[in-house]
């Protein structure tokens, strides 16, 4: 008798926590995250058949609901994350099957026209026209001679590399990858960096070169001035003649 009595306050007490438990079901696969946000703790959610992308993981955690498809391989789950929220203990899965995580880039359901290192058409064509004016500028500077033809042939190379990458929209992703970078971008910056560095480093061992040319051309015209003087003094100087006056 005893026995009975504790059986029946055991099931008294998990009947409300049963009764309150509700069933949403989902229309279509976007809903399935609605679905989550506005259940309460505890909730079944059901899936009809199909691909469902699940974006609300940490709520789906947080509540402990219940998700109940129609049947395994028909009703599939994906997370958007890693999907830790399926190894919560109080997250329950019945009748679906869990497939293959996505990474969060990869959440949206739009095409990536301009994934990895390729440039749209319209940033192609500002390059094109940008390398054209940078050629041009630099002839323009060597024409007057406000530039040296060596460092000219510097920056016009720096202008084709620039050409090329606008042409070859996937060279940045090859460079990339031999670089060992994972996001294209961060290699602009780093040749970019590379570029200034050595183009820095030519024109300060240009300055030291010029710095001691200088120097050497100083000491020359030191010493020519000083012979020049003392010819100068020499001839300046009073000759004897045979009859002893001096000539000047």
């Amino acid at each position: 008798m005893k026995r009975l009595v504790v059986i029946a306050g055991v099931a008294g007490a998990l009947l409300p926590s049963i009764a309150t438990a509700e069933e949403i079901k989902v229309v279509s696969g976007p809903d399935l995250n609605d679905a989550i946000v506005l259940a309460e703790p505890g909730d079944v959610i059901v899936l009809p058949a199909g691909a469902h992308l699940l974006t609300e993981g940490e709520a789906l955690e947080e509540k402990n609901l219940t998700l109940r498809g129609a049947g395994e391989d028909v009703t599939v789950v994906i997370p958007s994350g890693g999907g830790e929220a399926f190894d919560d203990d109080g997250v329950s899965t019945e009748r679906l099957t869990i497939g293959d995580p996505l990474q969060p880039a990869e959440e949206s359901d739009a095409p990536d026209d301009d994934a990895g290192g390729a440039i749209s058409g319209k940033a192609q064509v500002i390059a094109l026209v940008a390398t054209a004016g940078i050629f041009l500028f630099i002839l323009e500077l060597v024409r007057r001679r406000r530039l040296a033809e060596r460092y000219a042939i510097l920056w016009m190379g720096a202008g084709f590399a620039l050409l090329v990458l606008s042409i070859w929209t996937g060279g940045l992703d090859v460079i990339a990858d031999a670089m060992g970078i994972q996001e294209p971008a961060n290699a602009i910056f780093l040749l970019a960096f590379a570029l200034g560095f050595l183009l820095l480093l030519n024109l300060s061992v240009a300055s030291s070169r010029l710095s001691e040319e200088t120097k050497i051309l100083a000491q020359e015209v030191a010493r020519l001035d000083q012979e020049l003087r003392a010819q100068q003094a020499q001839d300046a100087a009073p000759v004897a003649v045979e009859d002893g006056s001096e000539k000047t």
